[in-house]
């Protein structure tokens, strides 16, 4: 009880335990009340591990169960991307294949959905995953349930593709005649028969998938670069007692692959325990939960020439979400060479600019924040930009810390997506890393897949109109035999799939 009684921190509002039948779960008249708010997060914490175990049991003699009769058969269960209740990296060494079910608004940005994808193939670092469920029409449970448009369920469906699904699949086949999932899309409508748009869209897709199917299939992808998502953190940082309702951990992880994705560079999404020797950058947004272990593995990277990057609101707490005494950013704070002092929180209206003082590659001018602002101080890292209002004027906002071989940086507030942009600009062109297409026009994704040697380059137009892309290169078009030479053209809603030309 002792060493539980420290984990959560319980004589504070004096909530010592004494017995462990004293225990119960969180509801409204113990620590935790709506929307997730607590007053004793560690307490809340362990219970959302709890639950993700509990699940994962049960899942698993399910899995038993059905190994017992049929051992040479995969077996899965529909992951639902960022999905808050469950850990999936924690679950994902008891999945034969990963998959999940991808339901995009007509709003949802597709940098976003990519980042899903790139997820789920990241929670068994690299492998295929399957694309078990989308719709090929329309949903049911949103506000507003769209149409997809012509060309955009294909569209969808080679973006899952490009970022590592081996299968396309829909829910459903037929549309069911009533309860509540009478109006959610399927390749055969109400109508009844192939005589509609969205039976031959699909049809059509099929053909196309029959043919790349032994060409890509197995096919991985490679980058230089990994985003650090952890479901742990995640449930730290949104549970905290402040300092702001703003924080969005998902958010946040988001508008670092944003950068990467606006870009055409390509990016990983791993676990802190998960194997980064193959990276050489990693970021961490918003890492709030630093465990011990994970700071070595840090700082091991970054002293072997990799070159790390976390942001504000890092390093706060444990494992038990108890506070790394001595100043934030706790067991971070060697690696990046500074300490935060405070942390001040705006709502969203109020802003701060994080003017450069010291330019370096792409970062130059002066860049709006928002949200927290650490109030920081130098332990040898070099100030690259600093607050430019408010009593701390002057103070640092990025910085930049050469750690052994590599460096490691630390942004100290929301910064907008220019400012994003730029960075990973810089850091990517510090390491060798270059786009996977020269230029493309505005809503163009690029994405690769490489296979016994071979690269496979996918050009999504995600614009209403069409558009360009460069080529680093001969490619041919593998599902029209057309070969590009260093241009290709996208209408608009089109997927490309080329194959790279190795003879010039």
């Amino acid at each position: 009880m002792n060493a539980l009684n420290h984990a959560w921190n319980t004589a504070f509002w004096g909530h010592t335990f004494y017995e462990w039948d004293e225990i119960v779960v969180p509801n409204a008249l113990s620590e935790e009340r709506e929307r997730g708010e607590t007053d004793n997060q560690g307490i809340s914490l362990d219970y959302r591990r709890f639950m993700s175990d509990q699940l994962l049991a049960c899942y698993y003699k399910e899995y038993e169960a059905i190994k017992t009769y049929t051992p040479n058969l995969p077996v899965t269960t529909n992951f639902m991307g960022t999905y808050e209740g469950i850990d999936y990296f924690q679950w994902a060494p008891y999945l034969d294949v990963v998959s999940w079910d991808n339901y995009p608004g007509m709003e949802t940005p597709p940098s976003e959905t990519a980042m899903t994808h790139d997820l789920m193939r990241g929670l068994k670092q690299g492998q295929p995953f399957m694309l078990m469920e989308q719709t090929p029409s329309q949903q049911n449970w949103q506000p507003y349930n769209s149409l997809k448009r012509p060309g955009v369920m294909r569209m969808w469906s080679y973006q899952a593709v490009a970022h590592g699904a081996d299968t396309v699949q829909f829910f459903q086949l037929r549309r069911s005649p009533g309860a509540t999932e009478k109006f959610h899309g399927a390749v055969i409508e109400h109508a009844g028969h192939e005589h509609t748009r969205v039976f031959r869209e699909s049809a059509a897709l099929g053909e196309e998938l029959q043919k790349l199917g032994d060409v890509l299939t197995d096919s991985t992808s490679r980058a230089r670069a990994a985003i650090l998502y952890d479901w742990e953190t995640r449930w730290a940082a949104e549970l905290s007692s402040g300092p702001s309702v703003e924080i969005d951990y998902v958010q946040e992880v988001h508008a670092y692959y944003r950068a990467f994705f606006d870009q055409h560079i390509p990016v990983d999404i791993v676990h802190p325990e998960q194997d980064w020797s193959g990276y050489d950058i990693v970021i961490a947004p918003m890492m709030y939960m630093v465990k011990e272990a994970w700071a070595k593995r840090v700082e091991s990277f970054t002293a072997q020439g990799g070159t790390f990057v976390t942001t504000y609101f890092s390093g706060v707490a444990d494992e038990s979400d108890r506070v790394h005494l001595g100043g934030y950013p706790g067991p971070l704070r060697k690696v990046l060479g500074i300490w935060v002092e405070e942390i001040d929180a705006l709502p969203p209206a109020y802003t701060n600019t994080a003017a450069v003082t010291l330019p370096v590659g792409q970062l130059k001018g002066a860049y709006e924040c928002r949200y927290l602002f650490d109030l920081l101080h130098s332990e040898g890292a070099e100030v690259v930009a600093v607050y430019e209002n408010d009593f701390y004027a002057g103070m640092p906002v990025i910085t930049k810390n050469q750690f052994g071989k590599g460096e490691a940086w630390y942004i100290a507030s929301h910064m907008e997506s220019q400012a994003l942009h730029d960075l990973i600009a810089t850091i990517t062109e510090g390491k060798n890393i270059s786009p996977l297409v020269p230029w493309a026009s505005e809503g163009v994704e690029a994405a690769e897949r490489v296979k016994n040697g071979e690269q496979y380059l996918f050009l999504l137009n995600h614009s209403r109109v069409p558009a360009q892309a460069e080529l680093n290169g001969r490619y041919t078009d593998l599902l029209t035999d057309e070969l590009l030479a260093f241009h290709c053209n996208l209408e608009k809603n089109d997927a490309r799939i080329l194959r790279k030309e190795h003879k010039e």
